[in-house]
C-alpha cells in the first residue's frame, strides 16, 4: 500500500476510536454490574440455644392487690416459756429452746435482726412435736461453723432429727449443713444456697421468696440445683425479704406454709 493509502487508513481508525472507547466502557460497565448482581450475601442463620432453663413448679398464691399506702405493723405474739442452751466452741454462745418435741427446729437468722425475728413461728409451732432453737451468730462471716456447733450440742441433748430453717444469710447457714447426719428437712428463704449440698440432700426441701425480692433469683437457682423432693414458692407482688415476710401482705400464708412443712416431718 502506498503512503497515501496508509495515511487514509490511519485517519479512518482515528476517526472511529472515540466510539470504540465508549462501546468498550459500556461493555465493561455491564459486566461489572452483572457480576455484582450475581454475588448474593448469605442470610444470617439463627441457631437456637441447646440449653433451656427447667420449668419451675410454683405453688400459686391467692391473688392480691397490693396498695402502696398500706403499712404492716407486726402483731405482738406471746412466746412460750424458753430455756437457755450453751453452744461450746472456740468461743461460747447461747441460744434459747422452746417446746419439748423430739424433732428440733433450728432457726437461722438474717444478718440483720436477732432471735425475735422468728417470734411468729416460735409462737405458732406445735410445742409437743417440736423443740425450737433460736440463737444469734458469733460471726456473720462464718455462720456454717455456728451451725455445726449447734448440731453437735443437739446430738448431745439426744435430738436425732433436725430441721433447719434459714432466711437470707440463714440460707447459707442451713445449706452448709445440708449433708450432715440427722437433718431431715430444710427451708431456705430468700438467700444464697450451697448448690452442691442441696444437690445431694434426699430429704424434703422448701425454697421460698417474695417474687420481687432481689434474692428471688438465688432461691430459684438453688431450687433448680436441688435434688427431689423439693418445692418452690414465690409470693406474687411481694418484695419483703426473708423473715420480713412475717410482716408482709402474705404473712398468714407464709406462716402456714412453714408450719405445714415442719408438721409433715414431725417424729412418728
Amino acid at each position: 500500500m502506498d503512503a497515501i493509502g496508509q495515511r487514509k487508513k490511519l485517519q479512518y481508525y482515528l476517526s472511529i476510536s472515540p466510539m470504540k472507547s465508549r462501546i468498550i466502557t459500556l461493555l465493561f460497565t455491564l459486566m461489572i454490574t452483572g457480576c455484582t448482581a450475581a454475588v448474593a450475601i448469605p442470610a444470617a442463620t439463627i441457631v437456637p440455644t441447646s440449653t433451656q432453663l427447667p420449668t419451675l413448679t410454683l405453688t400459686p398464691t391467692a391473688p392480691s392487690t397490693p396498695s402502696p399506702t398500706i403499712t404492716f405493723t407486726p402483731t405482738p405474739v406471746l412466746l412460750p416459756p424458753g430455756r437457755e442452751i450453751v453452744f461450746e466452741g472456740s468461743s461460747n454462745f447461747t441460744g434459747s429452746l422452746y417446746g419439748a418435741g423430739k424433732t428440733a427446729i433450728v432457726l437461722a437468722n438474717m444478718s440483720i435482726g436477732g432471735e425475735k425475728q422468728w417470734d411468729p413461728f416460735v409462737a405458732a409451732v406445735d410445742k409437743q412435736k417440736f423443740t425450737t432453737v433460736t440463737f444469734n451468730y458469733r460471726d456473720i462471716d462464718d455462720v456454717g461453723q455456728d451451725l455445726e456447733l449447734i448440731l453437735r450440742r443437739l446430738k448431745e441433748e439426744g435430738f436425732e432429727r433436725v430441721i433447719c430453717i434459714g432466711a437470707s444469710l440463714g440460707t447459707t447457714a442451713c445449706s452448709s449443713i445440708a449433708r450432715e447426719p440427722g437433718i431431715v428437712g430444710i427451708v431456705l428463704i430468700a438467700g444464697a444456697v450451697h448448690h452442691a449440698s442441696v444437690a445431694e440432700a434426699m430429704y424434703p426441701k422448701l425454697f421460698i421468696s417474695g417474687a420481687l425480692d432481689q434474692r428471688a433469683f438465688d432461691i430459684q437457682t438453688g431450687y433448680e440445683h436441688a435434688a427431689e423432693p423439693k418445692t418452690l414458692v414465690l409470693f406474687e407482688n411481694d418484695r419483703a425479704h426473708g423473715t420480713d415476710l412475717f410482716r408482709s401482705k402474705d404473712a398468714d400464708q407464709f406462716l402456714t406454709l412453714l408450719i405445714d412443712f415442719v408438721n409433715s416431718l414431725a417424729s412418728p
